[in-house]
């Protein structure tokens, strides 16, 4: 098992994650992408097929190696925060219903992150959908719920959250991590 100082900020789609990774990394701190919207978006502007509907599988196998990549990038002696982790992967694919892979499983238990988790709650007043965010806020809720529910089966401790805004729910990462690692942020 390998444990990086990587912090999680997961949740439902649409619940303010990419935007408070983005006010982390305007701070300079290092912040992984959002692999997969990343990934839907290429794909649908060039016609590709690496596409969650059209190729599941090798969807799933192109997120879980640039999440690896990401791990792998950042040295023991640092901390970075990453729009959601390999935790993640084994949720989605729990909710599609394919199950508990074995190798989302192997290795959500292999890459080990800083052991808290911060969560972003639903919220109705932000929550978008688009071409790419396909899932209606309810599906949310319940995608929300089976990640929230991996991250404690494989004992994360969870933070919710203020329903604030990104600069304050920013400020309140930065202000917990350094209660709970004494370290200045």
């Amino acid at each position: 098992m390998i444990k990086k100082q990587i912090y999680i900020i997961t949740g439902g789609p649409g619940f303010g994650k990419t935007a408070l990774i983005n006010d982390l990394r305007s701070r300079g701190y290092l912040c992984s992408d959002e692999f997969a919207r990343d990934i839907i978006e290429k794909q649908m502007n060039t016609g590709g097929d690496l596409l969650p509907w059209k190729n599941p599988k090798l969807f799933q196998e192109e997120i879980l190696k640039l999440r690896k990549e990401f791990y792998e990038s950042v040295s023991v002696n640092n901390f970075a925060f990453a729009d959601r982790g390999i935790p993640d992967q084994l949720a989605f694919a729990r909710y599609k219903g394919f199950g508990t892979p074995n190798i989302l499983n192997d290795n959500s238990e292999k890459y080990r992150y800083a052991s808290i988790v911060f969560v972003t709650p639903p919220w109705p007043e932000i929550f978008i959908n688009d071409s790419i965010r396909t899932e209606t806020f309810e599906e949310a809720i319940l995608i929300h719920q089976d990640i929230v529910d991996t991250y404690c089966v494989l004992k994360y401790q969870i933070i919710e959250l203020p329903l604030i805004s990104v600069t304050e729910r920013s400020d309140f990462i930065l202000q917990t991590i350094n209660k709970i690692t004494k370290y200045e942020l």
